[in-house]
């Protein structure tokens, strides 16, 4: 792992690949680099790759300005220039991280190639909460994500270790050793619930201050899309009711739907047999997409 460390920024990065074209990975809420690194080195002749950890996250610093998609996105492009990168980059957002890297390329289109949304949130996910899925609602409405997130910043390493050990066994065989007790100083940091907490906390108003900024570039866009069947079975695992599964889902297809036709260079792809975690579930369809920005 890399720092780069300055007056305005102390983030924690790492750089992969030796290809001509620049990919940078905006990775999911509360997620960590280290369980992008098996996917990643399946692309490493074709681009270089950048992985960071956005202020909270990991040894990147606490920022003090508000965890919003618009200061992320003001941060990440002080990353970017800090880096010494002149040319246009690809960027490829997972979940949360699709919605700040939607927000970055309204906001500095000149600087990207193309963006790759896989699985993104939508400027309009609260279509999914205004839904009468009262038990889906009670357990993983904002709300609720919030104050869980809030509850585990308040932890300590030990609890968080307990809690978590589980996503830290499943690093072994997949991840060094080194890398391991990487992932395990992550998962086991309260400063970043806390920061998971905060972005969820702004997440309605950074979807606003997307809309508020007009008309999406008209450049390369590609999402990809879970599928509905994968993910409603997922949901009735964890006892989620299935025709509340089913609505959301529906829903969830029509955000992407709607997020493909933002521009008219957009495309629509369904990652068949996926659940969210499509480059861990289909990491086949990701770089089958990718290859549109070679």
């Amino acid at each position: 792992m890399e720092k780069l460390e300055n007056a305005e920024l102390d983030l924690e990065y790492k750089v992969f690949g030796t290809g001509e074209k620049i990919l940078l990975i905006e990775i999911g809420i509360g997620s960590s680099i280290y369980k992008w690194f098996p996917f990643v080195k399946n692309i490493m002749k074709d681009f270089t790759i950048i992985m960071y950890h956005r202020a909270g996250y990991g040894s990147s610093r606490i920022s003090k300005n508000p965890r919003t998609t618009k200061n992320i996105s003001y941060e990440l492009n002080k990353f970017i220039e800090s880096l010494g990168i002149k040319e246009k980059v690809t960027i490829m957002g997972h979940s949360f991280g699709g919605l700040c890297a939607l927000h970055y390329v309204m906001l500095f289109p000149d600087k990207v190639n193309g963006l790759i949304l896989l699985d993104s949130t939508s400027p309009n996910f609260n279509r999914l909460y205004n839904l009468d899925i009262p038990v889906m609602n009670s357990l993983i409405s904002i709300d609720q994500m919030v104050q869980s997130n809030l509850d585990n910043s308040y932890k300590s390493k030990e609890e968080l270790r307990n809690l978590y050990n589980q996503s830290i066994d499943d690093c072994h065989g997949i991840l060094t050793k080194n890398e391991v007790i990487r992932f395990e100083e992550f998962i086991t940091s309260p400063n970043m619930f806390k920061t998971v907490a905060e972005e969820f906390q702004n997440w309605e108003s950074s979807s606003e201050s997307i809309k508020e900024l007009g008309e999406f570039p008209n450049i390369p866009l590609t999402v990809i899309a879970r599928d509905i069947e994968a993910s409603v079975n997922a949901f009735v695992q964890h006892n989620i009711p299935e025709e509340e599964a089913v609505k959301y889902e529906k829903v969830w297809r029509e955000l992407q739907i709607g997020l493909s036709q933002l521009s008219t260079k957009g495309e629509l792809i369904i990652a068949d047999r996926s659940d969210h975690g499509i480059h861990l579930d289909r990491p086949d369809i990701v770089i089958q997409g990718l290859k549109r920005f070679l």
